[in-house]
């Protein structure tokens, strides 16, 4: 069962009373691979670039604890962080001839607390097997209503049993400033429900994908003449399984350039497959925001989907549940679709 409230203009939440568990058929398990941080926190996957990086400031973690920073940090633009290996050195395993360690970055943006992470290492395969690992620069997107970036890294293997090493200035972590304009936010964001219990240990995003898309068919040779767009959500839960009863949802808010609220909705996240030990994962993926339609002759004008907000719930055994994060995931101009 999928439950959903969907609006474009006045918008209030379902209360949480009024919400029934979902009960699901048991499902055949299926292998998922889940990289757990912490107490089993997990953080939205980063797409990294190649060793070569195009972004507008790098920050060098160097050996000796040196650091450098190429460039100013700026919100609505990217950064690279370069990582020198040789600053982890405490979790480091070869296993039947594969390197099985790696070195993370972790990187938390205040005011909302939004978690990303990503690998700075490159692997090279032999048959499919990881034989050697090297440096890469990561690629991460400030957004646009980012103050402050806070910074760790994750040294860890997993396979023949856990290990794990940090480098963090001891607890304190690394903290940067960012520049450019000033920090936008909408005035009407999505609102954290009332009663619900903050336990990123019983659930959290593990990732996370906001994309436009225009979706009139094209003809047998050519591009489509007109235009039919379309914002989608894809985003990947991960929860501890307290019981078999459960139900897994988002709220979520979409945004155009004025930052005016112009759609709003409560989304139901569907089983997706164990994660291994006691976890689940779950899934929504589907449209949020129907914009712009325009066929010859004819334009049927809609608000520019630009942001797109959203807050993560848990309910089970009479209790509900969140990360207590406000996701944020930023859009292109309907121009460029």
């Amino acid at each position: 069962m999928i439950y959903i409230t969907l609006t474009f203009g006045k918008f209030s939440y379902p209360p949480l009373r009024d919400r029934a568990p979902q009960c699901r058929e048991p499902i055949p398990q299926r292998e998922v691979a889940v990289k757990k941080l912490g107490l089993e926190y997990a953080a939205a996957e980063l797409t990294t670039t190649a060793p070569s990086s195009n972004s507008q400031a790098v920050l060098q973690f160097l050996p000796d604890w040196m650091q450098g920073l190429q460039g100013e940090i700026l919100r609505g633009a990217s950064f690279a962080i370069e990582f020198a290996p040789e600053r982890l050195t405490g979790c480091r395993r070869n296993w039947r001839g594969a390197e099985v360690w790696d070195i993370e970055a972790l990187v938390r943006f205040h005011p909302r607390g939004e978690l990303v992470h990503g690998s700075l290492l490159e692997q090279t395969r032999t048959g499919g097997v990881v034989t050697a690992l090297s440096p890469k620069p990561l690629d991460v997107m400030v957004p646009s209503d980012t103050a402050q970036i806070e910074m760790w890294f994750h040294n860890f293997v997993e396979i023949g049993g856990r290990c794990d090493a940090w480098d963090s200035r001891f607890g304190e972590n690394y903290w940067f400033d960012v520049g450019g304009p000033n920090p936008i936010a909408p005035q009407n964001p999505v609102v954290y429900r009332e009663g619900a219990i903050q336990k990123p240990e019983f659930v959290n995003v593990l990732d996370q994908a906001a994309t436009k898309r225009n979706v009139f068919p094209a003809p047998p040779n050519g591009s489509p003449v007109g235009k039919d767009l379309r914002t989608f959500l894809d985003v990947r839960a991960w929860l501890r399984n307290v019981a078999f009863a459960k139900e897994v949802w988002i709220d979520v808010h979409v945004f155009d350039r004025d930052l005016i609220r112009i759609a709003a909705g409560t989304f139901g996240l569907l089983w997706e497959g164990s994660a291994g030990g006691d976890a689940d994962l779950f899934r929504f993926e589907g449209e949020i925001y129907r914009g712009l339609t325009a066929t010859p002759g004819s334009v049927s004008p809609k608000p520019n989907a630009w942001l797109v907000q959203y807050r993560l719930y848990y309910a089970v055994e009479g209790g509900t549940y969140t990360d207590a994060i406000l996701h944020q995931l930023e859009l292109v101009d309907d121009a460029v679709i």
